[in-house]
């Protein structure tokens, strides 16, 4: 299976900050806004904002180092590989919503993830998961 590029949507992600240049050594009233409107976007980003992203498939999860995926398990307790775009080995998943009464769990090849590629299996056939890899 091919690496699976993680997608930015933007939510949950703050912006990047262009470089500041001082004009005679100062900054611009321009530029101080600037700086305070970023330093408050982080504060509110953290202040019990952290985001798992807006969950649509590959996309970057919000402020978390993770990857969103929806994945369909056609055949039941049978590993699956699961491409992804963290570029390191996940350390685990965090599964957000399954389509039936269902278990979704690493599979029997733990040690073959690697920086593209994860193995997992669930409990039921015909499921369709929604899980962030970490």
């Amino acid at each position: 299976m091919a690496i699976s590029t993680r997608i930015r949507t933007g939510i949950g992600q703050l912006t990047d900050m262009p470089p500041i240049t001082l004009s005679e050594g100062k900054l611009t009233d321009q530029q101080a806004a600037y700086i305070t409107d970023t330093l408050r976007g982080l504060i509110r980003a953290f202040n019990g904002r952290i985001s798992l992203g807006d969950g649509s498939n590959s996309s970057l999860s919000g402020n978390i180092d993770g990857q969103t995926r929806e994945f369909f398990f056609a055949a039941a307790n049978t590993d699956y590989e699961v491409p992804h775009g963290l570029g390191r080995p996940p350390i685990g998943i965090l599964v957000l919503d399954v389509n039936v009464d269902a278990a979704v769990v690493r599979g029997n090849q733990r040690g073959d993830w690697n920086a593209s590629r994860l193995f997992l299996r669930c409990s039921q056939a015909g499921t369709t998961a929604l899980f962030v890899m970490v």
